[in-house]
């Protein structure tokens, strides 16, 4: 992915919108875009780097991994070496179960409702299929999230 297209594209905008206003005001804009272009780049980077991450959350076992080749971002998808798969549910049918109490704002609450009813689920099961579609647990044990979750 070349950043150098996307910050020439923005520059010939910004440049032809500039020459309405007379020569003295593009030179100007000229000027102020020269000086504004490693910003410029920074910005994209963040783009890019907030894209990947969003992405990421959503593949599972892989990520997106961001690698600079001659200063631009090169975008490529490999297995996430921290996420482990949850462990199988046990044989005898035993199930580890833990109680959590939440408060949640009432219009909050009617959201879940109204998206586990549309799923033809219980509130409790929504949240908790919800809840491990959105987590991971690491080699070390431990959970991390890695999405938004979106009512």
């Amino acid at each position: 992915m070349q950043l150098s297209h996307a910050v020439s594209g923005l520059e010939n905008a910004v440049e032809t919108q500039l020459r309405v206003a007379g020569p003295d005001v593009a030179e100007a804009g000229v000027q102020l875009m020269a000086a504004l272009q490693p910003a410029i780049r920074q910005t994209l980077m963040d783009v890019v780097a907030m894209a990947a991450t969003e992405v990421s959350s959503q593949l599972g076992t892989q990520k997106v991994d961001i690698r600079l080749v001659d200063g631009d971002p090169e975008l490529t998808v490999v297995d996430d070496g921290e996420a482990v798969p949850p462990p199988p549910p046990r044989p005898d049918g035993d199930v580890d179960e833990a109680r959590i109490t939440i408060r949640l704002p009432g219009y909050l609450k009617d959201l879940v409702a109204d998206a586990a009813s549309t799923s033809g689920e219980s509130v409790n099961t929504f949240v908790i299929d919800t809840l491990k579609s959105q987590t991971q647990t690491t080699k070390s044990g431990a959970t991390r999230h890695r999405a938004t979750i979106e009512l």
